[in-house]
């Protein structure tokens, strides 16, 4: 295993509704920890597109699902997951992801396990490094939007791809039909 192994996805796809729940299923998982901005919904958008919101309906009656963000104020990770009725973990401190501890969190809350838990995300420098760390199936899906926390856009997504060219992998490598990447 190479030192940029750590950063490795299990599986890429170009968005949450491409995710194949009967194989996740199929690989004993059981628990979803979700991240929220550019995964589920675009950055500073409220409103899940329909193709999204069919995917997380159909996610929330199969798994056990949480949603993890590292948004400040939490507000719309909250929102969501009231919606939908399942645990929110948004954190803005020494438990934010790339850290384990609100995986670790959010998987109490809805009873899972390591071995039974995916993490899915659009950012390998926090939510794939992160549910790695952790021990858990990872899934890199393509961001949403190009708007993003000024952060994440000057620091992650430069760091990301300078990681994901290291590798030899990129998330449009399954775009021309190829099969998604498994560890």
């Amino acid at each position: 295993m190479g030192l940029l192994d750590v950063f490795r996805p299990d599986e890429v796809v170009r968005s949450v509704d491409e995710i194949d729940l009967d194989a996740l299923a199929a690989r004993g998982i059981e628990g979803l920890l979700i991240d929220v901005d550019n995964t589920l919904l675009a950055y500073g958008l409220p409103d899940l597109a329909p193709e999204r919101l069919a995917w997380a309906e159909q996610a929330c009656r199969r798994f056990r699902v949480a949603l993890v963000s590292n948004s400040m104020t939490g507000r719309r990770a909250r929102r969501l997951a009231n919606a939908f009725g399942i645990p929110c973990v948004a954190v803005w401190h020494w438990d934010r992801k790339p850290f384990t501890g609100g995986l670790r969190r959010a998987m109490r809350l809805i009873g899972s396990t390591p071995e039974n838990t995916a993490m899915i995300g659009d950012q390998v420098m926090t939510d794939v490094l992160a549910g790695n760390r952790a021990g858990l199936y990872t899934i890199w899906v393509e961001r949403i939007g190009e708007n993003e926390f000024f952060f994440t856009r000057m620091v992650h997504r430069r760091m990301e791809e300078f990681v994901a060219r290291r590798l030899g992998f990129d998330r449009d490598q399954h775009k021309d039909g190829g099969e998604a990447i498994q560890r």
